[in-house]
């Protein structure tokens, strides 16, 4: 009888047990990337900070990224780490944070001074390179490019920055945090790109976007626990870890 009750005692555990959150990235430094199996940066570090102390578990997986946002956003128990915020994206996904954010640019060769941009209209006449449903990829799409003609929208970051070296296209999405990491991670000096015009916000920041069936709890706990580590320093913390001067 023992053996019984001991048995259905762990059964019960397993039935009862919160499943795996899968945490779908792409390599972002230094916001969050995978090295050698090892997953970093400061926003992981900030969100696997907030699931530990919660006693969530939770495993990273680094895939396609337009792949990733289909995925979470039709998937249980599922997140993207990570994504801007915005009214667009806003009933898609469940959200924790803002995590850490910089400023938005678009990125020009150094040695292309005859591009000259200072709005967004100015930017759409030329040719893009987006990362394929990212946030710049649907902003772009809404003020009226055409994918192919002037818009190109392709699987990963390194792809941008290799289309604006070989001057396929003129411009690029980035930020002054992660433009020196990309440049360098694709294998091209990031001192050979400048911002042609810094990009307007559009979104509360970074956050980690859950799949839209995600509990209200556990989005709860999570926000409240993520502000809290903000409270107590963490991302300045980080912020020195990675020997960053970052709003």
């Amino acid at each position: 009888m023992k053996c019984a009750w001991t048995f259905l005692f762990l059964l019960s555990g397993q039935l009862w047990a919160t499943p795996t959150l899968v945490i779908y990235t792409q390599d972002l430094e230094p916001y969050h990337f995978i090295q050698d199996g090892r997953p970093g940066g400061m926003n992981y570090q900030l969100i696997s900070q907030a699931l530990d102390d919660e006693g969530i578990q939770y495993r990273m997986e680094k895939i396609n990224w337009a792949r990733a946002v289909v995925l979470v956003n039709k998937t249980p128990n599922t997140a993207l780490l990570t994504l801007p915020r915005n009214i667009h994206r806003e009933n898609q996904f469940k959200w924790v944070g803002p995590l850490v954010s910089s400023q938005p640019y678009f990125y020009r060769l150094r040695q292309r001074q005859d591009i000259d941009v200072r709005t967004l209209n100015d930017a759409i006449k030329l040719r893009i390179a987006v990362v394929r449903n990212g946030e710049w990829h649907q902003r772009l799409l809404a003020l009226g490019m055409q994918e192919g003609e002037l818009l190109y929208p392709v699987a990963r970051i390194s792809d941008t920055y290799s289309m604006v070296f070989m001057e396929r296209v003129e411009l690029i999405p980035g930020s002054d945090l992660t433009m020196p990491y990309m440049a360098r991670d694709a294998g091209y000096d990031a001192e050979q790109l400048e911002p042609a015009m810094a990009l307007p916000r559009r979104s509360t920041g970074n956050h980690l976007a859950l799949n839209p069936d995600a509990s209200d709890e556990l989005v709860e706990r999570l926000n409240k626990r993520v502000e809290l580590l903000k409270a107590e320093g963490l991302i300045q913390q980080l912020k020195r870890q990675y020997a960053l001067l970052v709003d």
